[in-house]
Parts: structure tokens; C-alpha cells; sequence
């Protein structure tokens, strides 16, 4: 038989262990919501947190520039389309290789505007286009080819902007050895040295030769200049972010929603149709 001093024993332990135990098991239950809680409340302020984003550039008329309104159609777009989801642009302006670099190594965020290419790819993330834009050539007038093939235009010598892009077909010509190319890092000096017939040719975005040159070239120089309306190469250039950029996908994602909402009420195609009438320029008086 038991005890009176082991049935005191046996019920005090029946009696107080569960109310030891129950807390035990139950408080894991309330801290675990509370770090999930934690987590999405850090993605809330990583959201919020975003609330400007910087980008490189350079001069392209009638696209980009700092000598026009709103620093050109193309920036025009790209702010607006970031200031419909609350975030501020700031524009810093460089030669285009700079630019390019400056983003790359991510001492800014963004670049505007860029075609796409595999390199680029490797390690960057493109938006939705901006804009599309077709290259072409403008022929001093005693050189004029109604150029068929890249083999036509041996011996021309061809004036490039670095930094830019055109085509596959042109680069692989240049590195065959068909064309001739001489370069610089202000496309408005070549079609200074085309109408001094310095060079026989320019690759340029046909929007933006006509804007060089109906801006920079006396009349009767323009005379001196012939067009192709063959097409050299036709792309489309986009936003870019480093993928190694913070928050680099949101940014995008942002952006194209806004690009988006801008494209569908209509202002992309004002502001395109603007631009062509000249009502970017800057008038000094």
C-alpha cells in the first residue's frame, strides 16, 4: 500500500506538470507568426523605400538632350513613366561610353537608351522599348550610292559615333573589312565633316541626322547631303539596369508598368508626334 506522503507526491506532480508543459509548446506558436510578420514588413520597406532611381545618358537629338525640353522625347517618356509609380529621375549626362561604364559599374543605376545585343544581355536587364529607331545613310551628294550591299561601299569612308550600336549585319562588315569606318564621340561632328566632304558618309538614326542637320547646317550645306532610304538596321532601345543593382527587377518592373499606362492613354504618341513637329527645341531669344 501506498503512503499517505506518496499519494501527496503523486498528485502535486499530476496536478502542476501540465501547467509546466503547456506554455512550452504553446509559445513557439506565437513567435513564428511574429517572424513572418518581420519578413514582410522588410519587403514592405524595401518597396517604400524606393523612391528615386538615378540614370546615365548622353546626347542623341532629337531623343536625348539637355538642349531640349524635357531633355528630349525619349527622357520625357522614361520620367513620366517613373513618375506614375512615385519614383523621381535624376539624369546625369555623359559621352556615351561613359555613360555606358558609369552604369555598368553601378556608381549609377540605370542608363538610357540601349539596343539590346548578346553581350549586354550577359549582364543586364532590359525594359520594355522606348523607342524605335532606324539607321541609315546620309551621303555627301558626289559620293551618293544606291548601295545594294556593304561590298558597294568600298573605299567610301563612313563616319560612326562610339558607343552605338548598328546592327549585326554593319559590325560584321566592319570587322570583314568591307567598310571603312572612322569614328567619334560627338555624332554632330561628323555631318559637320560629311557637308565639308571629309567624309563620304555617316551612319546615323534617321530622326536624328534630320535633326543635326536641319540645326546645325547652314542651307547651303544641307544641299550637299543625300539620303538613302534604304535601311541600314532597324532596333529598339530600352531602359537598362545592371542585374547586380539592387532592387533592379523591381526597378524595371515599375518602370514598364508605368511605360505602360502612359502608352495606353495616349501620351507616348503625342509626345513622339511633338517631337517630329519640332516643338521640343528650345527657342533663345
Amino acid at each position: 500500500m501506498k503512503s499517505i506522503l506518496e499519494w501527496f507526491l503523486i498528485t502535486i506532480f499530476t496536478s502542476i506538470l501540465p501547467a509546466l508543459i503547456v506554455p512550452v509548446l504553446v509559445i513557439p506558436a506565437l513567435v513564428i507568426p511574429s517572424i513572418v510578420n518581420a519578413e514582410e514588413a522588410s519587403s514592405d520597406r524595401l518597396s517604400r523605400d524606393i523612391s528615386s532611381i538615378s540614370i546615365t545618358t548622353g546626347e542623341w537629338p532629337p531623343f536625348l538632350s539637355q538642349k531640349l525640353k524635357h531633355n528630349g522625347v525619349a527622357a520625357r517618356i522614361i520620367e513620366e513613366s517613373f513618375a506614375l509609380q512615385n519614383i523621381q529621375v535624376k539624369y546625369g549626362w555623359f559621352p556615351w561610353q561613359r555613360a555606358y561604364n558609369n552604369m555598368k559599374n553601378r556608381s549609377w543605376d540605370a542608363s538610357a537608351i540601349w539596343a539590346i545585343t548578346p553581350e549586354r544581355s550577359e549582364y543586364l536587364l532590359f525594359s520594355d522599348p522606348v523607342i524605335e529607331a532606324k539607321t541609315v545613310f546620309f551621303f555627301h551628294k558626289d559620293s551618293f550610292k544606291n548601295w545594294q550591299s556593304f561590298e558597294e561601299l568600298s573605299g567610301l569612308t563612313i563616319g560612326a559615333t562610339n558607343g552605338y550600336f548598328n546592327g549585326k549585319e554593319f559590325a560584321q562588315a566592319e570587322k570583314d573589312g568591307l567598310i571603312t569606318i572612322e569614328r567619334t564621340s560627338v555624332e554632330s561632328h561628323n555631318f559637320k565633316k560629311l557637308a565639308a566632304h571629309r567624309l563620304d558618309a555617316v551612319i546615323a538614326e534617321v530622326e536624328t541626322g534630320y535633326d543635326i542637320i536641319h540645326n546645325l547646317l547652314t542651307p547651303k550645306q544641307r544641299e550637299s547631303i543625300q539620303v538613302s532610304t534604304k535601311t541600314v538596321s532597324s532596333f529598339l532601345n530600352h531602359l537598362v539596369i545592371s542585374k547586380q543593382t539592387e532592387n533592379a527587377e523591381q526597378l524595371i518592373s515599375s518602370f514598364n508598368k508605368g511605360l505602360k499606362e502612359l502608352t495606353e492613354n495616349g501620351k507616348v504618341d503625342q509626345y513622339l508626334k511633338e517631337s517630329r513637329n519640332g516643338l521640343y527645341h528650345q527657342v533663345d531669344k
